[in-house]
């Protein structure tokens, strides 16, 4: 099949590595030209830019370095892209951080449970806020590749597998991937009717710079890793595939699911 190249512009959170630059690389590859990246890492967001310019000159950048956990910082990112592109149609909302320590919920402080929750789960709510009511000014211009009406715009929020499991020492982090489960059901329902679709994507275990961190902070996946029947973990591209096929205007009748990526490792649990 020939790529469906995208026209609109995308805005990906936390695109300097990992997931998000590899959504961004897929964005591009699927024929995006414009792009909003953000991350608290300025190099890393140029980094990306300058390898997705490599593949495609013509893709244009815009880049934001803020806390998707700070309301302010939120707006004006939204802001920015629609003075630099005039609007924005195609939105990952990735950025997040895992649970330091790994302890069971008797152990866990109140700093480190709102430290997860404020950026995994508030930072989505924020920005997802501000995606709908921008894209509520705008018209649906989004043309779909079948008989079907336009779009205003598409929102993917990156939720996790624990969001529809467990794990004993993960702390506030199963707690806040849950809750963007929540508001992805919530605002798939609520805006379906102005052309806004809303949907989650669940990570399994994915060879990222967060899985990483995660290791150094004592956490062991070699016996978790052996339950997922593909015997590995997954690459962010093969995620970002996902991700992107979600945001466009292929999949212009799916909004509210709650798609595992994950090498059928939920399916396992529950067998």
């Amino acid at each position: 099949m020939a790529p469906h190249y995208m026209s609109g512009v995308a805005l990906v959170t936390g695109s300097a590595s990992g997931i998000g630059s590899a959504c961004a690389h897929v964005l591009v590859d699927e024929g995006c030209t414009r792009l909003v990246l953000s991350d608290l890492s300025k190099e890393g967001l140029e980094q990306v830019s300058q390898e997705l310019k490599a593949i495609d000159p013509n893709v244009k950048t815009h880049l934001f370095v803020g806390d998707m956990s700070k309301e302010d910082d939120v707006n004006r990112m939204v802001e920015e892209a629609v003075e630099v592109f005039g609007a924005i149609h195609y939105c990952i909302n990735n950025a997040g951080v895992t649970s330091k320590p790994r302890v069971r919920t008797d152990e866990l402080d109140a700093e480190a449970f709102d430290r997860v929750v404020n950026v995994n789960l508030r930072g989505v709510w924020l920005c997802e806020r501000a995606q709908l009511r921008q894209f509520l000014k705008q018209p649906a211009s989004l043309k779909m590749r079948r008989n079907v009406d336009p779009q205003r715009g598409a929102i993917v929020n990156i939720s996790s597998i624990f969001g529809l499991t467990a794990h004993a020492t993960a702390g506030a982090y199963p707690a806040s991937k849950a809750g963007v489960l929540g508001l992805t059901r919530t605002d798939a329902v609520a805006y379906a009717a102005d052309g806004i679709r809303v949907n989650a994507i669940c990570p399994g275990f994915i060879s990222t710079p967060l899985i990483t961190e995660a290791q150094m902070n004592g956490a062991d996946y070699t016996k978790l890793v052996g339950l997922i029947p593909f015997q590995r973990m997954g690459t962010p591209e093969e995620l970002a595939e996902a991700v992107v096929w979600l945001v466009s205007e292929r999949a212009s009748y799916v909004s509210g699911v709650e798609l595992p990526v994950d090498g059928a490792w939920v399916r396992a649990c529950n067998t």
